[in-house]
């Protein structure tokens, strides 16, 4: 990790900042190679449950990603860079525990693509999302990126969001479903949300997450029966079952 991307174990919950806030925490190739590593991290860590997602300062979540990596682009650099995107979104939505990105100012063109990665968003009111290159950059987005964005906010939206390269505030992103809270203080709407969290059974979340990854990556019929045989086999449900019929509060192992 560099200084630009903080990754730290807060308890069960790993916490990644975007660290760059006098560039409105503007993402580099290595703050996305960092985000990628944090992802494997949480991953092989049984320890952690939720990861969160936040951008330094307090005024911006990530403001896209840093104009100065794009001098002197040509067309095969142009693809090959939307093609390393697709990998840092995709390893985000692999993720196997929730992902929380709390939401402060501007989440814009791949910061709006790495929220739309998060299981949960909470935003703040002076959040703005968008992806204004019709009228900025002149660039464009992967297939892979305008699936997401049209999954998460709607074809009509993100169509007029892109064509008409306006921003959706705070309140718009909420009533669309995006946004799941708007609130005055995102870290402790954030930090709730992960004690929530953390109180449920995690292969339940991973099994939810999973089936859903497959669902949307295959428009066919989807096999879970090996997500389901995990669930249904380990002994979080056996816990529940027997805490349930205890009238007490299961105690959640992850196996």
């Amino acid at each position: 990790m560099t200084d630009e991307l903080i990754v730290e174990a807060d308890g069960a919950a790993l916490r990644v900042t975007f660290n760059r806030p006098h560039a409105r925490n503007a993402m580099t190739h290595a703050m996305y190679d960092g985000l990628v590593a944090a992802c494997d991290r949480a991953d092989a860590d049984d320890a952690i449950r939720v990861l969160v997602l936040r951008g330094a300062g307090g005024a911006a979540f990530v403001a896209g990603t840093d104009i100065a990596q794009f001098d002197g682009f040509d067309g095969a650099q142009g693809v090959a860079y939307e093609r390393s995107i697709d990998a840092t979104v995709g390893r985000l939505l692999r993720v196997d525990v929730p992902v929380v990105a709390a939401v402060d100012g501007p989440c814009v063109g791949g910061g709006l693509a790495i929220a739309a990665a998060a299981d949960v968003r909470i935003a703040g009111t002076d959040a703005r999302f968008g992806v204004p290159i019709a009228r900025t950059l002149g660039n464009t987005l992967s297939a892979a990126t305008l699936a997401l964005l049209e999954r998460q906010l709607g074809h009509a939206r993100t169509v007029d969001m892109l064509i008409s390269a306006r921003f959706v505030d705070a309140a718009e992103a909420q009533a669309c479903g995006f946004v799941r809270e708007v609130a005055a203080d995102v870290t402790a709407a954030a930090d709730d949300m992960v004690e929530r969290l953390l109180g449920h059974a995690p292969l339940t979340l991973w099994s939810i997450k999973e089936t859903l990854r497959r669902l949307h990556a295959d428009a066919g019929e989807v096999d879970a029966s090996d997500v389901i045989g995990a669930v249904y086999g380990s002994a979080d449900f056996a816990e529940g079952v027997a805490a349930f019929a205890d009238k007490r509060q299961p105690r959640w192992s992850g196996r």
